[in-house]
């Protein structure tokens, strides 16, 4: 039984089967294959979703590997209990004050915007109604203009 890989092999089926199918480079990009973003590098709404999402500090976190490196940091955290587990409260507190306060300015900011942009329809409105009845009045006065000339 042989276990070697032949890459050459791999690579000249895949190609292969690209020409088959007819698949060009223009067809598929990799922004056209959708992941999840982190809140990193993503829209404000992903953003948003991202600190709705996760605002929690959890103050325990599991402790893996040595037995002996556990257990010390097991009795390093019953000690600092006291201390840490106050202060990641408050932190959560805060972090789901700020989330919820970002986003009803954000909802609110969307109302606003959705009010004017009616506001801005209705004079955009006006304003067409005005510049064809403009338009149709200085077609009577350059046609009474060109009567007038002959």
């Amino acid at each position: 039984m042989d276990n070697s890989i032949n890459i050459e092999q791999i690579m000249a089926d895949i190609k292969k089967e690209i020409r088959e199918k007819g698949l060009t480079p223009d067809m598929l990009s990799f922004e056209d294959i959708p992941y999840k973003k982190t809140a990193q590098g993503g829209s404000p709404a992903e953003a948003l979703d991202y600190v709705t999402a996760h605002y929690y500090v959890q103050p325990n976190k599991e402790f893996k590997g040595n037995r002996v490196k556990t257990f010390f940091k097991r009795a390093v955290r019953r000690i600092m209990r006291f201390y840490v587990e106050p202060i990641v409260m408050e932190q959560n507190d805060f972090n789901a004050n700020t989330a919820t306060i970002i986003k009803a300015i954000s909802e609110d900011k969307s109302k606003d915007m959705c009010s004017r942009v009616d506001t801005l329809e209705i004079v955009n409105k006006e304003l067409m109604k005005r510049l064809d009845r403009l338009e149709r009045e200085n077609q009577e006065l350059r046609s009474i203009i060109a009567k007038g000339q002959s």
